[in-house]
């Protein structure tokens, strides 16, 4: 592999010249500069980006903490994500976060060891994860931010569920639906998190009805441990006219369960999503959900990590809107 002082002999320079034509930072004449280039394409010669950041102080790239890879909705921020670093000239270093404790602890590591400028965490965290977690970084003096997941230790960027689970139950009632169910995340380990499930509830409960809720985990579960999530309610719950789940997928499944019955969605059947993954509108009949901004949540993260990183003070907490989509299951 090439190195910088192999550029600068090919092109006939000192190395400080050509770290001043990689940099950008002085003004040189045309024919060191094309003869640096050419060298540096000839060579195909790449920075050493960790070793710049240290000998600058500043580190171009942020780590980022993923509960799954292959669920939809994290494809979908962690694109979003990539896209408003890479707008303020930030890279994002990603890795999953789940499993034991174990390997949660790895994950971290791998970060830090990796000298990423900052993390943003997309994961759930109970009490003694989060204390855990916030002394660690205390060691190692990094900025960590939570995303989409409440919690009091850390600055966060989060979806005003809230709003979405007071949208939802609005709109099933509006449709004349009495006989609700809701399907929510895990309440014993996300009870700080589960505004959504406590909002809509008690949205239904103060019209005077009653709502039934099933837990199951929101992310990284098996398709056939939520199918058979599914299955249960369809079997104990015949009498069900709406369907609130906290995920896209679960209520995708649902869909699919409710016309291999011979249920007619909407008809004899409301069924109403949340996030708004792509695939959302594309399923038949396309699916009515609660909408999270992508790309607000996204640039929002980016700019207060950057502005961590930099050390200037932000807000503790960045609540961000969500919306109801009307489609066809409703």
């Amino acid at each position: 592999m090439a190195t910088i002082r192999d550029v600068a002999k090919y092109a006939g320079v000192s190395t400080a010249t050509v770290s001043r034509v990689l940099n950008k930072k002085d003004v040189v004449s045309e024919e060191t500069l094309q003869k640096v280039t050419e060298a540096v394409e000839k060579l195909s010669y790449h920075p050493n980006l960790l070793a710049r950041s240290l000998v600058q102080g500043k580190n171009d790239t942020i780590g980022v903490l993923l509960p799954s890879f292959d669920h939809p909705y994290w494809g979908e921020m962690a694109q979003r994500l990539d896209q408003a670093a890479k707008k303020r000239g930030y890279y994002l270093l990603f890795t999953e976060y789940s499993g034991k404790e174990e390997e949660k602890r790895k994950a971290f590591e791998y970060l830090v060891t990796r000298k990423v400028g900052g993390i943003i965490a997309c994961c759930p965290l109970e009490k003694e994860a989060q204390e855990r977690l916030r002394g660690e970084i205390r060691k190692v003096e990094m900025p960590l931010l939570s995303f989409v997941w409440v919690t009091d230790s850390f600055p966060q960027v989060i979806p005003d569920d809230r709003q979405g689970g007071l949208l939802a139950a609005r709109h099933l009632l509006a449709k004349g639906c009495r006989n609700i169910v809701h399907v929510s995340g895990d309440l014993k380990m996300y009870k700080e998190t589960n505004e959504r499930t406590y909002a809509f509830v008690r949205e239904i409960e103060k019209r005077g009805h009653t709502c039934i809720i099933y837990e199951c985990p929101l992310y990284g579960t098996e398709k056939e441990e939520l199918q058979e999530v599914v299955n249960k309610i369809f079997y104990e719950q015949p009498q069900m006219d709406g369907l609130f789940l906290s995920n896209d997928i679960l209520a995708a499944l649902s869909v699919s369960y409710a016309l291999a019955q011979g249920i007619r969605v909407p008809e004899e059947l409301r069924i109403i999503g949340y996030d708004d993954v792509w695939m959302s509108s594309f399923l038949y009949p396309p699916l009515t959900t609660i909408r999270q901004n992508y790309e607000k949540l996204s640039e929002q993260a980016i700019e207060k990590m950057i502005r961590m990183i930099s050390g200037e003070p932000i807000e503790k907490k960045t609540v961000v809107p969500v919306e109801l989509i009307e489609r066809k299951t409703t």
